[in-house]
């Protein structure tokens, strides 16, 4: 109906405003570990009362999320078909759900991973560090909120009717999407090295139940950054075949109403 659309609409609008503070802070965050005497430790372990402050502001954004996500669920598809990526994109859930109920299923999935790491590190006061990552996750994000709200528009936003604006939306979301999580995979990556400011680190500075969290996290965003990675890949597949037919249909328009323009003088 309108009002879930414009109740979508509103969603994403709010979405954005998160996630844009959420990268910005992600960001200052981030950089800062690197003019420290341990960048790595940084890295990992810091905490203090401005960690605090955002890591609960997650808090709340993931709880709306989830309510949110709940009352908008049927419009999660995102234009994914259960064929998209050959099949493979949605798979396994494909087999015996909707494209928009497998979507709903992974948002949810995501939501309740990521509020529970928030509540961990701010119950034990560890892991501040890796959940700064988490913030700077949200870089890509943005773009993937403005596809959205660029299809949900009525009329549909004008970048999506153009290939070249539609590829360069496109190229920015795998930009912004190595610059907001590479890092953690790079981070997860040096803290297994045998090294004083890898392993050896992280072996002296959590408890074994937070270094099986630490994983655990890692494993689970990880393989979700890569199921991300190739929905990425359909949805600039998708655009770019709707983006062209707009313009091969514009085209037809423009060359029909040339000889009655004609005709006409």
């Amino acid at each position: 109906s309108e009002s879930m659309r414009l109740f979508y609409m509103k969603k994403l609008h709010r979405m954005f405003i998160y996630c844009s503070v959420a990268s910005v802070a992600g960001m200052s965050m981030f950089t800062s570990c690197f003019f420290k005497e341990q960048p790595t430790q940084c890295m990992l372990m810091s905490f203090g009362p401005v960690q605090q402050f955002f890591f609960w502001m997650a808090v709340g954004h993931w709880i709306t999320a989830l309510w949110e996500d709940w009352r908008t669920r049927y419009f999660l598809g995102q234009g994914l078909t259960k064929e998209s990526g050959g099949g493979l994109a949605l798979f396994p859930l494909n087999l015996c759900c909707s494209s928009a109920q497998v979507m709903y299923v992974t948002y949810t999935v995501h939501h309740v991973m990521t509020l529970l790491a928030y509540l961990y590190s701010l119950c034990s006061y560890q892991l501040g560090g890796v959940m700064v990552q988490g913030l700077l996750f949200e870089l890509p994000v943005l773009w993937m909120l403005r596809r959205e709200m660029g299809y949900i528009s009525r009329p549909k936003a004008q970048w999506l009717t153009e290939v070249r604006r539609t590829h360069a939306h496109h190229g920015a979301t795998y930009l912004t999407f190595l610059l907001g999580r590479g890092p953690a995979e790079c981070l997860w990556i040096v803290s297994m090295l045998p090294t004083s400011f890898g392993n050896e680190l992280l072996e002296e500075s959590l408890s074994l139940q937070s270094t099986v969290v630490y994983h655990t996290l890692a494993a689970f965003f990880t393989s979700l950054n890569l199921r991300i990675l190739g929905l990425l890949f359909c949805w600039h597949e998708q655009d770019v075949s709707q983006a062209r037919l707009e313009e091969e249909n514009r085209e037809v328009r423009t060359d029909k109403a040339i000889p009655r323009q004609i005709s006409k003088e």
